[in-house]
C-alpha cells in the first residue's frame, strides 16, 4: 500500500484546521520574557546545555497552545545548532513533540549542496527508513548550484512521499539583488521556478498539488503572481507575514482560487507576543496571537 503523501496529509490538516497557517518554531533566548528566564533558571552563566532544555522547553509552551489550531510548525534549525549537540537533541525532541500532538514538521534547514554530499543531506531529513531522529515531512533547500543540488532533494522527497520548499523568491529585501536579475527577458527567480516544475508535476497527490514547491515571500506581490501562474499545482511557503511585514496581496497571490496552494508562516509574532504589545508570552497570549493570525488569513482568502 502506498504511503500517503505530505501534501495529502497537509491538505487535509487544512480542512480539519480550516486554516493554512502554520507556526515557525525560532527558539532565542534573548527574544523570551526575562520572567520565563528566571523560572527556567536561565542567567548570562548558563550553559550551552541548559539553553538548549530551555528552548526545547519554550518550544513545548508553544506546542501546547497552537498544537489544535495548525497544520504544522516550522522549526528553523540555527537556533538550535547555536547549543551545539545539545540544540541538536532539544530539535530532535522538538520534532518528536510536534508528531506527538499530531503537527506535521516542516524542517526549515536551507540546504543546498552537490551530489553524495546533497544525498547524505537529504537521507538525513527526508529518508523514512531507517528511522532518523531529525526526519522532517518536508525541508527548505536553496537553488544556487543548479539542478545538480536540486534533483537529490527532489528524488529522496519523492520516493518517501516528502515535501520540498525551494527558495525561490524570499521575503528579505536584500534578496532582490540576485532574485531579481534578469536573464533575457526572464527574472532568475522565474528560472528557478522551471527547474521545480518537472519534479512537482511528478509528485501530484489526491487533492491536485504537489508537495514539491517553492519559497515565495508575502512582501512581493507581483512577483508571487508570476509565480503562482508558472507552478499551478505546487505548494509554496509563504514567510514575511507578521514580524516581517507581509501584506495582504502579497499572501492572497500565493493562493489558487480554491483557497490552497500554500501555506502562510508566522515564527516570532506567534512565539513572542510581548515584543508586540502584549504584556506578557504565555499560553494564552501565544494562542491569541496565533488565532490572530487565522483570522486574518481567512479574511484574505474570503
Amino acid at each position: 500500500m502506498m504511503k500517503k503523501l505530505f501534501i495529502d496529509h497537509l491538505i487535509e490538516q487544512i480542512h480539519t484546521k480550516k486554516t493554512p497557517c502554520i507556526v515557525g518554531l525560532d527558539p532565542a533566548l534573548e527574544r523570551m520574557p526575562q520572567s520565563w528566564l528566571q523560572s527556567q533558571g536561565i542567567n548570562q552563566q548558563s550553559t550551552l546545555a541548559e539553553g538548549a532544555e530551555a528552548i526545547y522547553q519554550y518550544n513545548l509552551m508553544v506546542l501546547d497552545a497552537i498544537a489544535d489550531l495548525v497544520p504544522a510548525v516550522k522549526p528553523q534549525s540555527a537556533y538550535y545548532e547555536l547549543f551545539g549537540s545539545a540544540g541538536i537533541i532539544a530539535l530532535e525532541k522538538t520534532i518528536k513533540a510536534a508528531r506527538d500532538r499530531g503537527l506535521l514538521v516542516v524542517l526549515d534547514v536551507k540546504r543546498g549542496d552537490i551530489a553524495s554530499t546533497a544525498i547524505a543531506y537529504a537521507t538525513s531529513y527526508l529518508a523514512s527508513k531507517p528511522k532518523r531522529p531529525l526526519e522532517a515531512d518536508a525541508i527548505t533547500i536553496v537553488p544556487y548550484l543548479g539542478k545538480d543540488c536540486l534533483e537529490p532533494f527532489f528524488e529522496e522527497a519523492i520516493e518517501w512521499g516528502k515535501g520540498v520548499f525551494v527558495c525561490v523568491k524570499t521575503s528579505n529585501p536584500g534578496a532582490s539583488i540576485i532574485q531579481e536579475q534578469k536573464i533575457n527577458d526572464r527574472y532568475l527567480y522565474e528560472i528557478i521556478a522551471d527547474l521545480i516544475k518537472p519534479a512537482s508535476d511528478k509528485s501530484i497527490g489526491e487533492f491536485g498539488y504537489s508537495g514539491i514547491g517553492a519559497v515565495v515571500g508575502a512582501t512581493y506581490p507581483d512577483a508571487a503572481i508570476l509565480l503562482r501562474k508558472q507552478l499551478p499545482t505546487s505548494l509554496f511557503l509563504v514567510p514575511g507575514v507578521g514580524a516581517q511585514g507581509g501584506g495582504n496581496e502579497g499572501i492572497k497571490a500565493c493562493f489558487n482560487p480554491d483557497g490552497l496552494g500554500a501555506v502562510v508562516s508566522s515564527s516570532r509574532a506567534i512565539m513572542y507576543p510581548h515584543l508586540y504589545g502584549q504584556e506578557d508570552s504565555n499560553p494564552a497570549t501565544i494562542r491569541q496571537a496565533a488565532l490572530n493570525l487565522i483570522a486574518q488569513v481567512r479574511e484574505i482568502l474570503n
